[in-house]
């Protein structure tokens, strides 16, 4: 029997919000212990005093946990303690010493246990901070400070952004491969929202329409034989995610302050527990801006165009053409997490350069940046 902790806070008392951070906190609970549904026994939930507008744990009951015990529990309230916090008891059924729990703690959250996160990656605008409580903080025994380094230099992160087209994703996977690390492509995230949107006849354009669906929506990532597999709402959807459709709407979802909100944490903590290569459009600059390497892939448009129609048999020159140059100005152009290269990361122009050779010069740069890293594998 494996017991899992976990706490996430929510800003508003509302249902959706807090079914929202329900969902996400038992998800990363999940997919960071690779547990399946079936072995989970029983969910207890606990709630501060000023979160009542629903039970948490009916958010279980959407993830397919038909079986397992459910539990919720009001928390006493503490003088100083942390507001509109949710915390999370999960008891599974697998043969695995505690020792090997991975406990999740999600946005303001992180104040009751710095050691499970990276300093860096945090957001200044977190509700309700305090400070950590001895009784559930490991790290007031050994300094603060040297917790939360040993922790950020535990797992490698290697980001890899770049514009639509360039090849990201497909030297992700082969650096992924070669390293023995996980790829995380964000971009598929991004491209499930998109599915569901317009699977329930919501348009990307219409913002407050998409935001009000996000609490509808759950994501979880799952990797089958070290392919990354996409779980929108218990269903696979991995392969649905590359049509023109998807592609075309994708960049208008993106955009979306609160979309990018949704996904952080999960992006985040897929980084938190093992070595891993993202890639996407904001990875060295807003997710990991502490990755260990950072690599910006660029290509003429010309030259991503003709690498989209290998992808697209049939497709038509200027209307792939048109479509790349709008997605650029979309990421470009963007208020938050605009595409651009972070000061710190390495360009690489593959315009006139085949797969080989930009997988050679990624390859030698990240060895040469791990050199003297010990990896946690």
């Amino acid at each position: 029997m494996l017991a899992i902790r976990g706490a996430i806070t929510v800003n508003n008392n509302t249902k959706p919000e807090i079914l929202d951070a329900s969902r996400m906190l038992l998800t990363e609970i999940i997919t960071q212990n690779g547990i399946n549904v079936d072995d989970i026994v029983s969910v207890i939930y606990t709630a501060t005093q000023d979160l009542d507008q629903v039970y948490p744990a009916a958010a279980a009951r959407d993830l397919g946990l038909t079986m397992a015990g459910l539990m919720c529990y009001q928390e006493m309230l503490v003088r100083g303690s942390l507001q509109k916090c949710l915390r999370c008891m999960v008891l599974a059924n697998i043969d695995r010493k505690q020792s090997e729990a991975r406990h999740v703690y999600l946005r303001g959250a992180i104040t009751l246990r710095p050691d499970l996160i990276s300093p860096d990656e945090t957001k200044a605008d977190e509700p309700n901070p305090v400070v950590p409580d001895p009784a559930e903080s490991d790290s007031t025994a050994i300094g603060i400070d040297k917790v939360k380094s040993d922790r950020r230099e535990r797992f490698v992160s290697i980001a890899i952004d770049g514009p639509s087209g360039v090849g990201k994703s497909t030297l992700a996977k082969a650096l992924a491969k070669d390293l023995a690390f996980v790829h995380v492509d964000t971009g598929a995230l991004y491209r499930a929202i998109t599915l569901h949107c317009l699977n329930k006849g919501v348009k990307p354009e219409h913002k407050k329409t998409v935001v009000d669906v996000l609490s509808a929506i759950c994501i979880e990532i799952l990797y089958k034989d070290d392919i990354q597999r996409v779980i929108l709402n218990g269903e696979d959807v991995t392969d649905r995610l590359r049509s023109p459709k998807i592609s075309k709407a994708t960049s208008r979802v993106a955009a979306i302050p609160e979309v990018r909100a949704k996904l952080l944490d999960l992006q985040r903590n897929l980084a938190h527990s093992q070595n891993v290569v993202m890639d996407g459009r904001d990875i060295g600059t807003k997710i990991l801006p502490r990755a260990q390497v950072k690599i910006f892939l660029d290509a003429s448009v010309h030259s991503r165009t003709l690498r989209r129609m290998c992808d697209l048999p049939g497709s038509d020159y200027d209307i792939v053409k048109r479509e790349l140059e709008a997605r650029d100005r979309d990421d470009l152009q963007r208020s938050v997490a605009p595409l651009k290269k972070a000061p710190d990361a390495t360009y690489i122009d593959t315009t006139n350069k085949n797969f080989d050779e930009v997988f050679e010069r990624a390859l030698s740069l990240i060895k040469d940046r791990l050199r003297n890293h010990t990896l946690n594998i």
